[in-house]
Order: C-alpha cells, then sequence, then structure tokens
C-alpha cells in the first residue's frame, strides 16, 4: 500500500471548477464510505481515505494499492459530481509517497493556501481527519499523517511569522475592498452569512475604519448573536433585498448549495439607489462563498464589481512577497515533521515481522517454561512465577537489541528486506 492524494486547489482549477467539485458536510460521509467499501467482492479504492474539501481545494487522501487508483479516482469524482471529466481533469494534480506528506504538511500550515499563513486551514485539515473517523474511512496511516500534519501547522504559526499580515480569505477580502474604494469610512456594508469567514471580516472591517455594519443570515439569531458582537444590525435572509439596496459593500460566505444574491436583487437595488439621489452608484459585492453566492451575470450590471476568492492574488502575491524569510523558516519545520511522519511510515513495514517473531518467541518460552515446571514439582507458586519472571525477561532482552536495529533499518527504507530475513531466519509464516 502507497500514500496516495488526488487534488485540484486555486492554482490549478478556476472557482467555476472547484464549487462544482466541492464536498459539502452533508455528501461527504457517503463520499468517504463509497471510496473504501468493498464492491461485489473487490479490495476498496483506497484501503484508508480522508478528504480535504474548503473554498480553495478539493483534495483526496488515501492508501492505494496501485497505480490504477489515478483513473479510478478521477471517475469517481466524475460520477459522484456528476460532471464530464473533461470538464476537469486537466486541473488534478496527483502525489505519491512521500510528497504526499509534504503537500498535506504545508497545506496544514498555510503555505499552499490563497491567502499565505491563513488560520482556518488548520481547523479545516483538523475538521476533515474528523469526518473520516467519524464514519470509519481512515486508519493508523492516514490518523498518523494527519496527527502530524496539525502538529506540524501548529508549529508553523507559533514558531514563525508567517501568519503575520492578511492572514485569512476575510482579512484580504476587507484589504481588497479598502484598495478599490480608498478607504472603508463611511461605507455601508453588508455580510451576508454569519459564520467564521464573516466574524473575521466583521473584525477586519471595524480594524479598517468601517463603523456601519448590517448582518443577513438565513437563521436569524445566527445574524443577531453576530451583529451583537460588532455593533452591527442583523436581518433574516428575507431582508436581502432591502439590505442590498442599502449596502456600498457586500461580502458574501454562506454556505448554501447554489447561488441566492442573482441579477435582479442588484438591479433593483441599484434602481433604488438613483431613486435616492445617487445618479451613478457604485456597488462592490465581494464572495467569498465556493459554490459561489453570487450569480456570475451580476458582472454586466453598470456599478456593480464582483470579486471572487480567484480574485485576491495580488493581495496575496505581495503578501508571499513580504514574507520570504518566514516561508523558509516554515519549511524547515515542514520538512521536519514530514521526516518525522516517513520515519514512523517506514518502520511500519517491518512491524508484522516484528509481531510474529515475539509471538513465536512466546509460545516457545510457554511451552519450554511449562515443560520446566512439570520437572520442577517441588516450587512453591511464589517460586514459579520467579521463573516465569525470568523466562519473560530473558525473552525481552534477546529481542530488544535485534527489533530496535530493524526498526531503524525500516525507518531508512529497508523495512521490507529485514522483515524477510526474519521470517527466513526464524521460519515464521507470512503476515
Amino acid at each position: 500500500m502507497e500514500l496516495f492524494l488526488a487534488g485540484l486547489d486555486h492554482t490549478t482549477a478556476p472557482v467555476e471548477i472547484r464549487e462544482r467539485l466541492a464536498f459539502n458536510a452533508v455528501d461527504l460521509p457517503a463520499a468517504l464510505l463509497q471510496l473504501t467499501a468493498r464492491h461485489q467482492g473487490l479490495p476498496p479504492l483506497l484501503a484508508e481515505a480522508t478528504i480535504l474539501s474548503t473554498c480553495n481545494r478539493v483534495e483526496i487522501y488515501g492508501l492505494a494499492a496501485d497505480s490504477s487508483t489515478t483513473r479510478q479516482l478521477v471517475r469517481f469524482l466524475s460520477v459522484f459530481h456528476h460532471l464530464p471529466e473533461e470538464a476537469f481533469a486537466h486541473t488534478l494534480y496527483f502525489y505519491t509517497g512521500q510528497d504526499v506528506a509534504q503537500h498535506l504538511f504545508a497545506t496544514a500550515s498555510g503555505l499552499h493556501s490563497l491567502v499565505l499563513g491563513e488560520a482556518q486551514i488548520q481547523g479545516q485539515v483538523r475538521s476533515a481527519f474528523e469526518a473520516s473517523q467519524q464514519v470509519g474511512a481512515n486508519g493508523p496511516v492516514l490518523s498518523q499523517l494527519f496527527r502530524q500534519a496539525i502538529t506540524a501547522g501548529k508549529r508553523v504559526r507559533t514558531e514563525t511569522t508567517v501568519s503575520q499580515g492578511a492572514a485569512s480569505v476575510s482579512q484580504a477580502g476587507v484589504e481588497l475592498a479598502r484598495e478599490r474604494l480608498g478607504g472603508l469610512e463611511g461605507r455601508s456594508v453588508l455580510l451576508v452569512g454569519s459564520g467564521e469567514v464573516s466574524e473575521l471580516a466583521a473584525q477586519n472591517l471595524l480594524a479598517n475604519g468601517a463603523n456601519r455594519l448590517m448582518v443577513v443570515n438565513r437563521t436569524l439569531e445566527h445574524a443577531r448573536s453576530l451583529a451583537e458582537r460588532y455593533n452591527a444590525e442583523a436581518r433574516s435572509i428575507d431582508y436581502l433585498q432591502e439590505a442590498l439596496s442599502w449596502a456600498d459593500i457586500v461580502i458574501s460566505s454562506t454556505a448554501a448549495p447554489v447561488t441566492i444574491i442573482q441579477r435582479t436583487h442588484v438591479e433593483i437595488a441599484m434602481r433604488t439607489k438613483c431613486i435616492a439621489g445617487n445618479p451613478a452608484p457604485e456597488m462592490l459585492l465581494i464572495d467569498l462563498a465556493v459554490p459561489r453566492d453570487i450569480a456570475s451575470d451580476v458582472t454586466v450590471l453598470p456599478g456593480a464589481h464582483v470579486c471572487t476568492v480567484d480574485d485576491l492574488h495580488q493581495v496575496v502575491r505581495r503578501t508571499i512577497d513580504q514574507r520570504s524569510t518566514a516561508i523558509a523558516q516554515a519549511q524547515v519545520l515542514v520538512d521536519h515533521e514530514v521526516a518525522a511522519f516517513l520515519d514512523w511510515f517506514h518502520s511500519q513495514d517491518a512491524m508484522p515481522a516484528l509481531a510474529s517473531l515475539r509471538q513465536h518467541a512466546e509460545v516457545l518460552r510457554n511451552a519450554e517454561l511449562s515443560r520446566a515446571l512439570r520437572n520442577l514439582t517441588s516450587l512453591s507458586p511464589d517460586q514459579q512465577k520467579v521463573v516465569d519472571a525470568f523466562s519473560r525477561s530473558l525473552v525481552n532482552k534477546l529481542l530488544h537489541v535485534p527489533s530496535i536495529r530493524v526498526k531503524d533499518a525500516a525507518a531508512h527504507g529497508d523495512g521490507p528486506r529485514y522483515a524477510a530475513m526474519l521470517r527466513e531466519l526464524f521460519d515464521l509464516e507470512a503476515a
């Protein structure tokens, strides 16, 4: 079995493709079970599987039997999402072995994020791991891989400055709005959605001078909870049209499966602004959701400027240029954690053989101990315990150094050869 990764992200696929291939929370368990289920007696596509699906990436991690997995995963994505392979296959990347760990650890550290060092990705990696655990789709290898990736992310955030600056999509969106409009003072800002992205946006809006905020959400209680923390107004989604007519800036980040801000909404809002005395109204709409919240044809309306997560590259590029030293430091930490994981992973090659050796030794110990005790009938129960402890200690001491040496060899990629030698020397059954 080999570590395997198939995925796409903001560097390989536009938002139009990413939103079509994203796995929502409802569909994720079924997808994981499909990947790891046996079909008509055939082995599963992946022995273990975890799916990392965010606004900027869709990645399937797993343990694969052979290279045919590449073709099968493309087919899986196509069938599951009802999307022809030719529409997205060219945007996919594939990694195996060490490159999988390298990619995931860097991702969990924010080094592959649209906004360098963003904080949300570590929580998203953890959530992906927990979702896989809940349905029993991962196992010892992916569990170790994701735990160590989360550790790598924590180290990068606490031991380097890579997360300083525009460290979230929300923050980059606010910075983009400030640049486009020359400042946020006096602007009316509408937040559509009340999740973590909206909360981060609210924090950054206030920090950049905006003081007229409104939160619109499907659940009014959630909108009120966020609004109270940031001195904003709260409305239900039924108030969306009126809210758009009020807003100069719209930042939308819901988890809706379809667009919720249509062209007609913005047309009516612009007409309302004209009637209110603004002959040439302007509205900046920043769509941070995947799938998108704002219909693509809104861009044809005069005065309506729509930005998606893909439009944040300019902000991101500046951030990267400012953090070259921190990136190098982060990469050193990532490499260290990858090496630690690979040591563990390669050591697993020899574990079945070592387990067989210990089981074989225990069988022999018990047999010889029984024979000895039958001949030593005068021993008291306490004396018999001493003999038993002596036999255990002797076996453990004899196996200790060989076990360490075999694990060491496995950590350097020589596990299969040493495992074969153990089986040959001690006539162990293959495991």
